[in-house]
């Protein structure tokens, strides 16, 4: 590694990312400044000055620029090496766009979509990610540019900092927003807007510079994959811009075991951290009282919440579960977001007990919030419970606090461009120095969304979709008015999904919607499917489990509910367009007449299920009884856990016939080797994909009788198209956010 002159930079002239973290190398090059985990546990680290070296090793490796400002995609697994290759493009002027780990030997129509819409000059990725990328599988504007390993370069000269020549207002990044293959849409974050919202975010959760000497600086944990916006603005480049230490994990280890997460947060006692709504209720629902005890929360500063609708429940349930180990319900950040504003665009100042309102909800929908209480912390349900009619009918919304630093935000009526006052429901509208310029080659979007004129001549707002309301100055978001689904921070743009629900039923089929609806913990999907008009009713029941299969393989979520209905039922506009939110109106109050309707089973109880009963002295001769033991717990498992009917129980049928999506088999091997003990690769997924044969594996491997299982390339390579055996890009997709 190359080693810095002695001298000593200011950081107070930094205009760029890469300006202020090469300055940071002269001032504390010697401090950590990311540490990657393992799913093994195993550690690697990167100081500053280690990280400015790698970086630089990229940018002098990167081709020569035949045009301003070329586009590298950054193909990456977790870990260290994405982000000195996301620095390193900024250094030599290029523009990193992140993407999603690509599935082995699989289509990546994601990268390909990101790739035919911005034109990339190279692809960055690592030695191991290249040498087993199929180039076969690439579109044609991937195929044939160059492909770089950044873990094979190395660098012999130090660069100095300041003589890094950014232009501020030069693309920082390329954020392509996730859901939608189709039509994609890469926002211009530049480098002026990434380092408002860096200080944005400085000032919202109320971080102090890490700019003297002390080894105890701010920790954060994060695991959101890094080419969501909120898992590399808010996980990734926050705790850089303060000269913080990041300790990082892949998506996949959270998912497998929640407690990971927790745990590291007490382990390096970080101060630091945050995800969507559903990774906090996941820590409830999955981690064991045993598993908290050994837990050490008190050092956990901010919690943030965003990226999909944030409920008072799970932040109630979350803080009461771990404040025995020293969490508090002080450190809650809940704060709205969107990529269009490269990432933060409402929090509180500083962290704080949440603010919850109960509205009236039927007022919502006339585009007024009736308050019927405040709370100054989350509810419990008690406090809102009464006798009146008209208070059962409430809903709960967390204050999302006030507009971040330099951004104004307003409620405007969509249909008149109006300003709203406040307790009036309208669309969320952005103004300010973190606000994206707009879309990557989409002007008449640009024009349209990022232009837009309020009806007193204010110009130069983003409209987000997002509706909401102000209340004592703050903001509550009450809902989208965009069409996009959110489940488990990941956006879902119900026209591809309608498009997969068409190739099922095919050419006689009629129009078919998908739209949220309010689920036991979360919202989830419903989908309305129209069927042909002289369908045998007798094959309904098979029609929807296929539709519900396609959704699951191609979308990675499995829809609630199904409802197979007459033609000309979907309710459509003038012009023919579906009417999803009428849709979902008229679900709600069961006035759809379907032919045929699947519901999913809810899930009955998210606390942990009662382990086998296996005896401390078992031997061989127990042997059935424990895989017996074991089949029962994994049957209650996959009703309680994955919602599936009991009556659809079956000892002998593979776990892909379940229509698991990837979060629940992950969920389900992680516990499976919480209690267990016994590791469950690939290569044993594989080759016990039922209840019945991974039931006597594990009995057998508990009582330590000999097993062999074969773990040929060829094995593995199936596996990954089945359900265990699930790649980092198919976990992370499961939680990519706009």
């Amino acid at each position: 590694m190359t080693t810095p002159p002695p001298s000593v930079a200011s950081i107070d002239g930094a205009k760029t990312l890469p300006q202020l973290i090469g300055m940071r190398v002269d001032r504390h090059g010697w401090r950590p400044a990311m540490t990657f985990v393992a799913d093994d546990g195993e550690t690697k680290e990167w100081t500053y000055a280690e990280l400015w070296d790698q970086a630089t090793a990229v940018a002098r490796g990167l081709p020569t620029k035949t045009e301003s400002a070329p586009r590298a995609i950054l193909l990456f697994p977790p870990g260290l090496d994405f982000l000195a290759a996301f620095l390193g493009c900024q250094i030599a002027g290029w523009v990193p766009v992140p993407t999603c780990y690509p599935k082995p030997k699989s289509q990546m129509p994601r990268l390909d979509s990101a790739a035919m819409d911005c034109a990339p000059a190279a692809i960055l990725t690592d030695g191991a990610t290249l040498d087993a990328l199929d180039a076969d599988k690439l579109c044609a504007a991937a195929q044939t540019i160059p492909r770089l390993a950044v873990d094979r370069l190395t660098n012999d000269k130090y660069l100095d900092p300041n003589s890094l020549d950014i232009d501020p207002k030069s693309l920082a990044l390329l954020q392509y927003t996730s859901g939608s293959t189709s039509e994609p849409k890469g926002v211009m974050v530049r480098h002026e807007s990434m380092i408002a919202n860096l200080e944005a975010i400085r000032q919202g959760f109320g971080i102090d510079w890490n700019d003297d000497e002390a080894t105890d600086v701010d920790t954060g944990v994060f695991w959101l994959p890094h080419f969501h916006d909120m898992g590399l603005i808010g996980g990734l480049l926050e705790p850089l811009y303060v000269g913080g230490h990041t300790i990082a994990m892949s998506p996949r280890a959270f998912l497998q075991r929640p407690i990971r997460w927790l745990q590291y947060m007490s382990d390096y006692r970080a101060a630091i951290s945050g995800a969507p709504n559903f990774a906090y209720q996941l820590c409830v629902d999955r981690i064991s009282p045993e598993q908290i005890d050994a837990l050490d929360l008190s050092h956990w500063r901010i919690a943030f919440s965003g990226a999909e609708p944030i409920l008072p429940r799970t932040l109630r349930d979350f803080s009461t579960r771990f404040s025995a180990v020293g969490f508090s319900d002080r450190a809650f950040y809940p704060c709205y977001g969107l990529a269009e504003a490269t990432l933060l665009a409402a929090g509180g100042h500083g962290p704080s007990q949440p603010n919850v309102l109960s509205v009236h909800r039927e007022s919502l929908g006339q585009g007024i919030a009736d308050i019927v209480n405040v709370h100054t912390q989350t509810p419990n349900d008690g406090d809102l419970k009464t006798k009146s009619a008209a208070s059962q009918a409430t809903q709960q919304l967390v204050c999302c606090g006030f507009p971040a630093n330099e951004t104004e935000l307003l409620i405007i009526d969509p249909a008149t461009n109006n300003i709203l006052d406040e307790d009036s429901v309208g669309e969320i509208w952005l103004r300010g120095s973190s606000v994206s310029s707009g879309y990557w080659n989409k002007p008449e979007e640009n024009e349209s969304r990022f232009g837009a004129t309020t009806s007193d001549g204010r110009t130069g707002f983003c409209r987000t979709g997002d509706l909401g309301f102000l209340h004592d100055r703050q903001l509550f978001v009450t809902g989208r008015s965009k069409d996009v689904v959110i489940l488990r921070g990941r956006n879902h743009f119900p026209q591809d999904i309608e498009a997969t629900i068409d190739e099922v039923i095919g050419a006689q089929g009629g129009k078919s919607a998908a739209f949220a609806v309010a689920g036991p913990k979360s919202e989830s999907l419903a989908v309305i499917a129209e069927v042909p008009r002289r369908f045998d009713d007798t094959n309904l029941p098979e029609l929807a489990k296929q539709i519900r299969r396609a959704i699951i393989e191609t979308h990675e979520v499995d829809p609630r509910h199904v409802c197979l209905v007459r033609q000309a039922t979907v309710p459509l506009t003038s012009s023919g367009k579906v009417q999803r939110n009428r849709c979902r109106e008229l679900f709600d109050k069961g006035d759809i007449k379907f032919k045929y309707r699947y519901d999913r089973a809810s899930a009955t109880d998210g606390s942990p299920i009662p382990l086998p009963a296996i005896p401390e002295s078992a031997t061989e001769k127990d042997h059935d009884f424990v895989t017996a033991q074991i089949e029962g717990w994994m049957s209650q498992w996959l009703v309680a856990r994955a919602n599936v009917p009991e009556k659809e129980i079956d000892l002998d049928k593979p776990f892909a016939e379940y229509g698991l999506d990837s979060m629940t088999a992950v969920e389900l091997s992680g516990e499976t080797e919480d209690w267990s003990g016994v590791e469950l690769t690939p290569v044993v997924a594989w080759n016990y994909p039922t209840v019945s044969k991974l039931s006597d594996f594990l009995a057998t491997s508990l009582l330590g009788m000999e097993e062999t299982a074969a773990d040929s390339d060829d094995e593995i390579d199936s596996l990954l198209d089945e359900l265990a055996g699930l790649s980092d890009d198919e976990i992370d997709h499961a939680l990519s956010d706009e």
